[in-house]
């Protein structure tokens, strides 16, 4: 199940109230110009909207430095996986795991067989690394069996559920691997935003040397929209074309549009979050450890999100005993190639954290 279902919680645990650390969506807010634009906006939903949201492609293809060809906005990140799916016709796909569990419900709507990679909880650091000819050689093998008859395969980076980053060297080697195995690659940078400077590599870098690699970009966690939807797919003008045949024309609305191009107006907006998240995990990460829990052991992530390991009962009882004093976290046990008991969290403000910490040390 995804996180974030507030209904189903409320109907679940009797209460209104909660802190919402199941789904991974920036704790801040969107930016405060969004609530005047959205009022101003009111009046063009009385008007379709723009098939081609050309306003916002153009706001994207600016802010990314690439052609307006090579962006197709959609009602999320997730809608467009499905499209695209859909537009490829895979015969087989290859799921690394664990693995967004969206993946593998866009191969099953597209009739397609399901091969897995399992990553385990490492996530991208459990591949061998390519420093050396012999860890180098490794990779080349553990991939090319995986590709093995596969003519797609989605990749995500930050990894979700483990937070871990792919390196980018080892990309570069994969791409080059997958062009000899003839794949299609969706790469899912959902959770690019959230990254520090130093760490924030984009696939989307890659493009023009790779016809078969498609990026898919995110709005909605980073700029807290869960509720508008909006995301983007990169990929060459030709592939895009294919899959607006797959897709409805109007799956984004006008005022989604608005708020795309309010969002990314804001230039300081991003590197705010950024400082608050950042600040938000090192509390978190030093209160878990001041707080010495001998049998949940917290697996550290570069994005805002943590994966949670629970030693002495079940994910579930955890998470029960959570909702009930109304904190909300991810139950991982339908991850599939995750062994264990794991809990995913949510980065959230530092009292939010706080509380996660309270919850955890309760004996009830």
């Amino acid at each position: 199940m995804h996180g974030g279902n507030l209904r189903e919680a409320r109907e679940k645990y009797g209460r209104e109230d909660f802190i919402d650390l199941s789904a991974n969506i920036n704790p801040f807010g969107p930016p405060k110009a969004l609530w005047q634009r959205l009022k101003e906006s009111l009046p063009q939903i009385t008007h379709y909207p723009d098939p081609d949201s050309k306003r916002l492609t153009q706001k994207l293809a600016q802010r990314f430095g690439l052609p307006p060809e090579q962006i197709l906005i959609g009602n999320g990140a997730g809608e467009l996986l499905f499209s695209l799916t859909l537009a490829l016709h895979p015969v087989k796909v290859l799921i690394p795991v664990p693995g967004f569990s969206e993946y593998e419900r866009a191969a099953r709507a597209a009739k397609a067989e399901i091969g897995y990679l399992a990553l385990g909880v490492k996530g991208w650091k459990s591949l061998p690394r390519i420093d050396s000819l012999e860890e180098r050689q490794k990779f080349i093998k553990l991939w090319q069996k995986a590709l093995n008859g596969c003519d797609l395969v989605y990749l995500n980076s930050p990894h979700n559920p483990t937070g871990s980053l792919m390196d980018q060297d080892q990309f570069k080697l994969f791409l080059e691997i997958a062009k000899t195995s003839n794949c299609w690659v969706i790469f899912d940078e959902s959770f690019f935003e959230f990254l520090e400077k130093e760490q924030r590599w984009s696939a989307k870098n890659y493009l023009k040397d790779n016809p078969k690699l498609i990026v898919l970009y995110s709005m909605t966690k980073f700029f807290s929209l869960p509720g508008i939807r909006l995301g983007a797919a990169f990929a060459q003008p030709e592939v895009l074309t294919c899959v607006r045949k797959y897709r409805d024309p109007w799956s984004v609305n006008a005022l989604a549009e608005e708020a795309g191009i309010c969002v990314l107006e804001d230039s300081a907006f991003p590197d705010e979050v950024r400082q608050k998240i950042g600040e938000s995990r090192e509390f978190f990460y030093r209160q878990f450890n001041k707080a010495h829990f001998h049998n949940l052991i917290l697996h550290s992530s570069t994005v805002n999100f943590a994966l949670i390991e629970v030693k002495d009962r079940t994910a579930a009882e955890v998470v029960e005993k959570l909702g009930r004093k109304g904190i909300l976290v991810r139950n991982c046990d339908n991850f599939q190639g995750l062994e264990g008991q794991f809990i995913r969290v949510a980065i959230k403000d530092k009292e939010s954290m706080k509380c996660l910490i309270e919850g955890l040390q309760s004996k009830c």
